[in-house]
């Protein structure tokens, strides 16, 4: 007798894998420690607009897979979203975001009179350097914004219920008001 071969459903464990930020004058270096992870199973996606998506998944054992998925935003008017690039070294998965260039002015002279710009466009001052605090928080962010989808799911159900409520009681306090106003 031949014997059946058991289909086992995949059981996915999801982590959140451990993420430092090198801040540097011309870019800024995202370093994401993934133990056990090879290459090959390994995804690094930008999109259109200006989101960074890294994701994971490696084998455990035969029913059992480990994986990851985090996206972190990468503004095309801070970064060059065309140069950036992703290595896999010492299962450290090294994103490097190049800033982009700011074009240089001339320093205006002691006699120069500053210009307004033509066409009513305004010249961006450049962001200031990111704190630590403000770096955890964009890591922290990153970490709920999964979860984010789901809570505001859950508050469009919430008030939507505390509508119907409000008309439901809007529409009893009517008619009460009218029973009793003709019954005088």
């Amino acid at each position: 007798m031949a014997a059946k071969a058991v289909d086992r459903e995949i059981v996915y464990e999801e982590f959140e894998p451990f993420c430092k930020w090198q801040r540097k004058e011309d870019r800024d270096v995202l370093e994401v420690h993934l133990q056990d992870f090879k290459k090959e199973q390994l995804k690094v996606q930008i999109s259109n607009h200006g989101v960074l998506k890294i994701s994971g998944e490696r084998q455990i054992d035969a029913s059992k897979h480990m994986k990851f998925y985090k996206e972190v935003a990468a503004p095309n008017t801070k970064y060059d979203t065309h140069a950036i690039h992703a290595k896999f070294v010492n299962s450290n998965l090294i994103i490097t975001l190049p800033k982009t260039k700011l074009p240089s002015s001339p320093e205006p002279s002691k006699t120069d009179q500053p210009s307004k710009p033509s066409g009513g466009a305004q010249e961006k001052a450049p962001l200031p350097p990111l704190s630590a605090a403000a770096v955890q928080c964009q890591l922290q962010s990153c970490r709920q914004r999964q979860l984010m989808g789901s809570k505001l799911a859950k508050m469009a159900a919430s008030l939507a219920a505390t509508v119907v409520a409000v008309v439901v009681l809007a529409a009893y306090v009517h008619f009460m008001y009218k029973s009793t106003v003709d019954h005088i």
